[in-house]
């Protein structure tokens, strides 16, 4: 087994979770409402993480959890949970590329896997080399390559396409000038023959493209943005996220612990359960398949009409981290060749 694309048959594949609410609440200031929204929303999140393990193993796939061996408070603050997976490791053919991350706060995350690593007989692994420098200032002055003197890019800035790979040509805080060069070197060890193809966006690119099938993809995006490499490809237009109420709500991921987004946030989870809340942020289970985040009727109906079951996953409490489908999963195996796709 190995993973050469986004939409060959999953495997199997590694899912993030979320502590108990009791492990978390202690470092927070909630106290009384604010502290049962707080817990709902936790409680409902870890819920849908388990729910979709079912989903998953449903078809068949196998499945491994994250695990929080670190600590919850790092003495100034609360560490990120281990949820977004796709964040802090790739797999090219049968290698595993291990990443890191940029702060203080989300520094020990790779470490929620290593407890799977070693079960799995990968060809070879790559470990991207933090030396322990870690940005601790102002996240919204944060730039990575002027405060962050070490390699750090996250895989989801990149997407794989058997022999080819498209990249993000801006990281915003997910990547830096040293870690695009190291990852690609890596893919190049494992694919000498992989072409890059820069896509003309920035960050992480699985809530801007979702590809389908070959010649088939779901975008956001403009075409001129888009590289050439897709130019033959049918391409269905879908809303971007940020235009969408639910997200402008929802844009305070470094102020998740006060009191006014906690009650928001639950006041949305129980007055607007009827809300749509949809995503780019999805996860092939093979060309014909697919788990989606959250609902989209008129898209849904496109894709049937083409022969793709949509399978919608209820993710909305979990949204609160950020985290869709796609980032919350990330695939170890998937059945198929390297080849070309174009």
């Amino acid at each position: 087994m190995s993973v050469w694309t986004e939409f060959d048959p999953l495997r199997s594949c590694v899912i993030g979770t979320i502590p108990e609410p009791k492990k978390i609440l202690p470092f927070t200031k909630l106290t009384n409402r604010y502290e049962k929204y707080f817990t709902e929303i936790l409680d409902r999140s870890r819920r849908e993480l388990d729910d979709l393990e079912k989903i998953l193993q449903n078809f068949g796939v196998t499945t491994f959890r994250t695990r929080q061996d670190y600590h919850i408070h790092n003495g100034k603050t609360i560490n990120t949970p281990p949820l977004a997976v796709r964040d802090i490791f790739g797999v090219y053919g049968n290698s595993l590329f291990k990443g890191n991350l940029a702060f203080e706060w989300n520094k020990e995350v790779p470490k929620s896997c290593d407890h799977i690593f070693p079960q799995i007989q990968f060809d070879s692994v790559t470990q991207l080399p933090s030396d322990d420098k870690f940005y601790d200032g102002d996240f919204a002055k944060f730039n990575p390559d002027l405060h962050l003197l070490r390699p750090m890019f996250h895989p989801t800035l990149s997407l794989r396409i058997g022999n080819d790979v498209i990249i993000a040509k801006r990281f915003a805080n997910e990547g830096n000038t040293l870690g695009r060069e190291s990852y690609t070197r890596w893919l190049r060890s494992v694919n000498p023959k992989v072409r890059f193809h820069v896509v003309d966006t920035e960050g992480h690119i699985d809530s801007q493209i979702f590809l389908v099938r070959p010649g088939l993809l779901l975008t956001c995006l403009d075409q001129n943005h888009l590289p050439r490499y897709f130019d033959r490809w049918e391409k269905i237009h879908v809303e971007p996220v940020s235009s969408q109420l639910m997200h402008k709500k929802n844009e305070y991921r470094h102020k998740k612990f006060h009191p006014v987004i906690a009650q928001w946030f639950y006041n949305f989870l129980e007055t607007c359960t009827e809300e749509t809340y949809f995503d780019l942020n999805s996860l092939s289970i093979n060309e014909s398949t697919i788990l989606f985040t959250g609902q989209h009727p008129k898209l849904f109906k496109q894709l049937e009409k083409k022969g793709i079951t949509c399978v919608p996953v209820q993710m909305k409490a979990t949204t609160f981290w950020d985290t869709g489908v796609h980032c919350a999963t990330n695939e170890i195996a998937r059945e198929g060749d390297l080849t070309d796709h174009a």
